[in-house]
């Protein structure tokens, strides 16, 4: 026998010693010490180190190593390898096995703590899959033969084998002592049937928690039927379920109720079947829980639920809940007030229900604390209403949640500005009126009266007023407290007499009695001492209406003169053939032409000098000229409740003629108080600033407003009206269009109907 059989025969009865000793080998270090052991004493090697795979499959750990006993000792602290690193990590990573003959030619080669000349590596694999690495190297080049390669390759499947079986077997040793901790801990109720023949249903195991809610000792359950365990009804109910886990080869889930010393008690089962390799059903695993407390609970969250859900859907508020901004649920009523379908609501930000900025001026996407405030929503249409909130936060799951209650409160707040602004429109007549305003009690005395009743009556304050006795010391007699007369006399303090006009009312209570008189004194004494120069001046207005009919009948009777003579004279020269004759006609009509030019020219003298025409221009400072303008009107203003706002440099002056100005302003601002929509808050803004070498001039209102697209062309035209007021006659555009123009102005307008217009006036600036 050669040299060489005698070597493979070692070599053989060397896998066939290391196959059977890996059958006394239960774990993975027993079994990767015996590859160490065999390898370095039986095969000659210097060394051998075995790598295993780390649970990342990132890097080679060294578990096993050893020098050959002779020899120094192999360094062993790199004991980390990184897959793809090193001849070992790049045979992990090729999963191949390979012989370095010279590791000095080799780029890869790693120093431990000397250098070896020669390597092999071999991988271990199962299935195709990596589990780690077999390694050896030796100082002499070329020691590794292909015998060598074959012995290590047939060590490592093995040892693949092997390390798969003590994995598993370990694993499943955790498992046993897992459920064992599990069977005898838990508070779950455990127990374990045989079936035997005819399906007999025998407790074969049943753990703690399963004795201590029957209350039975272990000898009454183990070896029982379920028919020795539980009465009739109850084991034909459970026979029933085993039947149909075996017949359905599925888990089956029940609930038995039953009474114990405690009360009524409710178990619920999870019961599995077990099944041999013949398809056989040996046994029934189970597994139950005293679900009592919970069924209860959950009776009463599912009552809960359903009281919620109904005040969430029935609720007249708003409701809607969000998760990290975006809202998950809501109410009807919250389609409702947003005008809005479901799917325009659910999935989508709550933010995009807001307009972008919010009346303080902060953004609406910010996060609000919990709460209440008030918030400015929109409409679908894009209506904005104001909401009273209800903010909170609420954590379900480890997850937070946002609940929003939402009032719609426009109407109210709406309701509430109107009565503000009543009161105040009110207050300011009360306190600003010319007139008396009282409130009295049907027993006479004063509730409340104004400054200018006190005034007229000529008292010092409104408690000395207030203090009097209205029928004693206010009328000359106490029976002209009662009669029913528009116009009556009163005494003031210092005795002297008083006419004045009463526009009062009666409020009366449930009953129909009278609570309070309420009513508005007008001062007539001097109307009615001027009621007689009233009718000397109507005398006098006579007089000038004669002379005026007189001059208007002779501007009449002139100009029908001329134009008759003018008439007479062309058709006699039309009808005449005799040049001297036409010569004649034509110097007539001559001096007609000239006479009805001097008429013309007189009467326009006349005018000029009745509409002041001639009226040089001077400078005036603008916000005195609408401040006295204002003054005029102050009445009217008052009386309509219009809030006038004025934003005018106090610098600011003009080159006009006063007259005009003063028709202007009083015109336009009449105008705007004129033509208000009753049902909104009134307002007339009066702005002026220099622009572009001018001084522009705007006076706006909401009121009524004029179709452009109709009236447009005709606003400034003589005898134009736009709306049905009585009192309008189309004069007045007209006029302060000639007077704006007759001082080198201009004049433009922008308005819409129900919005409110703007006259904007143009002046040459002051250098």
């Amino acid at each position: 026998m050669s040299s060489t059989q005698i070597q493979e025969e070692k070599y053989l009865d060397i896998i066939n010693q290391f196959a059977l000793g890996l059958l006394n080998q239960s774990t993975i270090k027993e079994t990767l010490w015996s590859v160490i052991d065999n390898v370095v004493s039986k095969l000659d090697f210097y060394d051998c180190a075995i790598y295993l795979l780390d649970e990342k499959k990132e890097h080679l750990i060294q578990v096993a190593s050893q020098a050959y006993k002779d020899k120094e000792p192999r360094n062993t602290d790199a004991t980390l390898i990184r897959v793809g690193t090193g001849i070992v990590g790049k045979a992990a990573l090729d999963q191949k096995a390979t012989i370095t003959k010279d590791t000095s030619l080799s780029d890869d080669y790693i120093t431990d703590d000397q250098w070896r000349f020669s390597e092999i590596t071999v991988p271990i694999i199962h299935e195709n899959e990596l589990i780690g690495v077999i390694d050896s190297e030796h100082p002499e080049k070329n020691f590794f033969q292909p015998i060598h390669l074959n012995i290590l390759t047939t060590i490592a499947s093995m040892v693949a084998i092997k390390i798969v079986q003590a994995r598993h077997l370990e694993n499943l040793e955790e498992r046993e002592k897992s459920f064992d901790l599990i069977y005898s801990s838990t508070n779950d109720l455990m127990f374990l049937m045989e079936v035997e023949p005819n399906e007999v249903f025998r407790c074969v195991s049943v753990n703690r928690a399963y004795l201590e809610l029957s209350g039975k000792d272990k000898k009454e359950v183990i070896g029982k039927t379920i028919d020795e365990i539980w009465d009739t009804n109850h084991a034909q109910v459970i026979i029933t379920y085993y039947q149909q886990a075996i017949a359905t080869k599925k888990p089956v889930t029940y609930q038995i109720q039953f009474d114990s010393e405690e009360g009524q008690r409710i178990i619920e089962t999870k019961v599995t079947p077990v099944f041999d390799y013949r398809g056989k059903c040996t046994n029934l695993s189970g597994i139950s829980r005293d679900i009592t407390a919970a069924q209860v609970a959950k009776n009463e969250l599912k009552y809960e639920r359903e009281k919620y859900q109904t005040l969430f859907s029935k609720a007249n508020d708003a409701i809607f809940i969000s998760k990290e901004d975006i809202i998950i649920e809501c109410n009807e009523r919250t389609l409702e007030i947003f005008g809005r379908e479901r799917e325009e609501l659910i999935g989508h930000s709550p933010y995009e229900l807001s307009p972008e900025f919010q009346p303080d001026g902060g953004a609406s996407n910010r996060r609000m604390d919990m709460g209440n405030f008030q918030w400015v929503h929109n409409k679908k249409d894009g209506t904005p209403f104001t909401a009273d909130v209800t903010l909170s936060r609420f954590i379900f799951k480890n997850e937070e949640y946002t609940q929003a209650i939402i009032r719609d409160v426009s109407e109210r707040i709406e309701a509430e500005e109107i009565l503000r602004a009543s009161e105040k429109r009110y207050r300011t007549i009360f306190e600003n009126s010319l007139d008396g305003i009282y409130k009295s009690t049907p027993e006479g005395k004063f509730v409340e009266v104004s400054p200018a009743l006190v005034a007229m009556l000529g008292y010092g304050s409104e408690e000395e007023l207030l203090a009097i006795d209205i029928k004693k010391d206010l009328y000359f007699k106490e029976k002209d407290r009662f009669k029913h007369s528009n116009q009556y006399r009163l005494k003031k303090k210092n005795g002297e007499e008083i006419w004045v006009e009463d526009h009062g009312f009666y409020h009366y209570d449930d009953m129909g009695k009278v609570m309070f008189h309420q009513g508005i004194l007008r001062d007539v004494t001097a109307k009615n001492q001027k009621q007689k120069e009233m009718e000397n001046l109507l005398n006098m207005t006579s007089d000038q209406n004669k002379r005026l009919q007189n001059f208007a009948h002779i501007v009449s009777h002139n100009i029908r003169s001329h134009s008759a003579n003018l008439t007479s004279l062309v058709s006699f020269m039309e009808m005449t053939q005799d040049k001297k004759e036409k010569e004649k006609m034509f110097q007539m009509l001559k001096s007609s032409t000239g006479q009805l030019e001097e008429t013309i020219m007189n009467l326009n003298e006349i005018i000029t000098v009745n509409q002041n025409l001639n009226k040089p221009i001077e400078k005036r400072n603008l916000l005195e000229e609408v401040e006295k303008t204002l003054q005029v009107l102050n009445g009217e203003v008052l009386e309509s409740g219009v809030e006038i706002k004025v934003k005018v440099p106090e610098q600011l002056e003009l080159q006009i003629i006063p007259a005009y100005l003063d028709s202007i302003l009083l015109n336009l601002i009449s105008n705007a108080l004129k033509y208000r929509r009753e049902e909104a808050k009134s307002e007339i803004n009066i702005r002026a600033k220099k622009t572009d070498g001018a001084v522009e001039i705007q006076i706006s209102d909401n009121g009524l407003g004029i179709d452009m697209s109709t009236h447009g062309d005709k606003i400034f035209g003589m005898y134009k009206t736009f709306h049905h007021n009585e009192d309008a006659r189309g004069f007045g555009l007209y006029i302060t269009k000639n007077q704006i123009e007759a001082m080198k102005g201009r004049i433009e307008v922008e308005s819409e109907v129900n919005k409110g217009t703007t006259f904007i006036i143009y002046f040459h600036e002051i250098h």
